[in-house]
């Protein structure tokens, strides 16, 4: 037979904190996902911006730390990036502008999330298509893309990603919510 050992009163009060905790950071995250979600978003954005900026005002180290913090997610080559105050973004044109259409369309969302229904899925995949074509063909050496249509097949992402996911994560969340809130924290 496999007798338990019982638990302290320390160790029973560090798990009752524990599972408080968890149980409370999970209902907070599970009402306020978007809000949260919009924040990551702009502060990629915003980071992404603050870099050449950074070294406009000859804070190099602060941008360098920028640039290869962008560079596990971008490939940064200068000529398929944007510029300001003279100096390149920590990303390229493509992800600016999936990153502030993300922001932007998250924006919309939480303005209007209760009218709002996810497109069907097949919509999606014909909105995301044209910055898969443009990626592949350019990733296979078949022609290369300008800013245009980096800019428009990332924005178009973008945005259907917004359509699509974030009415679908929003019921979820509330779902979650209300079965957080049902559950018996330990006294």
């Amino acid at each position: 037979m496999n007798e338990q050992t019982p638990l302290s009163p320390l160790r029973l009060t560090i798990n009752q904190i524990a599972v408080t905790w968890g149980i409370g950071s999970a209902a907070f995250l599970s009402r306020h996902w978007l809000f949260a979600v919009n924040g990551v978003m702009a502060s990629i954005t915003a980071l992404s911006m603050a870099a050449p900026w950074l070294m406009a005002i000859g804070q190099s180290w602060a941008a360098d730390a920028v640039y290869r913090l962008y560079a596990s997610i971008c490939h940064q080559l200068p000529f398929r990036s944007y510029f300001l105050f003279g100096y390149q973004m920590a990303y390229c044109q493509r992800n600016f502008a999936i990153f502030l259409s993300l922001l932007l369309a998250g924006l919309v969302f939480a303005a209007l999330r209760r009218r709002m229904r996810p497109i069907d899925w097949r919509l999606y995949l014909v909105l995301i298509a044209p910055m898969a074509v443009d990626g592949f063909t350019q990733l296979f050496g078949w022609r290369e893309s300008n800013w245009e249509l980096r800019t428009v097949t990332g924005t178009l992402f973008g945005v259907a990603s917004v359509w699509f996911l974030y009415p679908h994560i929003d019921v979820g969340m509330a779902e979650l919510s209300r079965e957080l809130s049902e559950i018996e924290r330990p006294a």
